[in-house]
């Protein structure tokens, strides 16, 4: 084949090439990259992986030790989405970063909790004591809604920073822990007190499961999948909870009972619930978001004001029942 043969040929082959990709939607150049930390509240997504629900939908879960890593894949676009709680999420659209809100994974109802140690039977027995807690929103609106209680503020206590991921570790160290299962369960079992829990806030800790706009545009199938297959594995866990509750365990550490107490302290929204959450103008997790966001410019856990009209989107919701 002499030179100009071969030129003619590569150029077909490269018009052939962007002519394919450029006609059909291939979801993107990877996959759907989501990113979690532990927590019960997104362990359904993991089932739905173990029961092969995800399997050739182009879905990629990422285990990450710490919400910090999820928001920065998020940031750098190492990740598509993530699971974070709604806090986190406007920090990030703080940031400039454009999310759709798709789903409401859970409400934190006894979830999160305040534990202090042996001998410490009261909240204001905490006044000049450390507690150790993440020093993200949710970590402070638990805190401060626990001290108002007994008439402390954040100034009359110690703070521990302490990373999501060495909660059990840093209980060691302090008088007291703001956390949440796993190490819940853990330190329960090792004599601490619960002194405080989300039960006392409802629905000011949420979950929710965010992807990129730019993703919502480029892998919209992919998306879709992701979301049935998180309900087919609720209605799974429904269904056989035991045998669920067996499979999503050991990635927390914990054995199936404890996890299904751990459920307890959650409202996982239905499939309807979350169309009444995400759906109107504005949707209700939308009304949600704006008093959170007041809440925590209030405090100074937010950069800025934003909006947040538009950042619901209802649209990745199965159309019917799912099983």
């Amino acid at each position: 084949m002499n030179s100009r043969s071969l030129s003619t040929t590569i150029a077909a082959l490269t018009m052939l090439v962007a002519t394919v990709l450029g006609g059909c939607d291939i979801e993107g150049a990877h996959p759907l990259r989501i990113g979690t930390n532990i927590w019960p509240g997104y362990e359904p997504l993991y089932l739905a992986r173990s029961l092969g629900y995800f399997r050739d939908t182009g879905v990629h879960l990422v285990e990450m030790p710490s919400a910090s890593q999820v928001i920065q894949g998020i940031r750098s676009r190492t990740l598509e989405g993530g699971a974070l709680t709604l806090d986190e999420a406007l920090g990030l659209v703080a940031d400039g970063i454009d999310l759709d809100v798709i789903l409401i994974m859970d409400f934190s109802f006894g979830g999160d909790v305040l534990l202090a140690k042996p001998g410490i039977a009261s909240i204001d027995a905490l006044a000049g004591k450390t507690i150790a807690a993440e020093t993200g929103a949710v970590g402070a609106i638990l805190l401060n809604a626990a001290l108002g209680t007994a008439g402390l503020m954040v100034d009359d206590v110690r703070i521990m920073p302490c990373p999501v991921d060495r909660h059990a570790d840093c209980y060691a160290d302090a008088d007291a822990v703001v956390t949440f299962d796993p190490a819940a369960s853990t330190l329960l079992k090792l004599g601490a007190q619960r002194l405080f829990d989300s039960r006392e806030i409802p629905g000011q800790i949420v979950d929710v499961l965010v992807v990129r706009r730019d993703a919502v545009k480029a892998q919209p199938s992919a998306i879709r999948h992701l979301v049935h297959g998180y309900f087919q594995a609720r209605a799974y866990l429904t269904a056989q909870p035991m045998e669920a509750a067996t499979r999503m365990a050991p990635r927390l550490g914990i054995d199936a009972d404890e996890l299904l107490e751990s459920f307890d302290g959650l409202q996982l929204p239905t499939l309807d619930e979350n169309r009444q959450l995400l759906g109107g103008e504005p949707s209700r997790i939308e009304q949600t978001a704006a008093d959170l966001v007041e809440l925590l410019t209030r405090n100074g856990l937010l950069g800025r004001q934003v909006s947040t009209l538009g950042l619901a989107s209802a649209d990745f919701l199965p159309s019917g029942s799912v099983h």
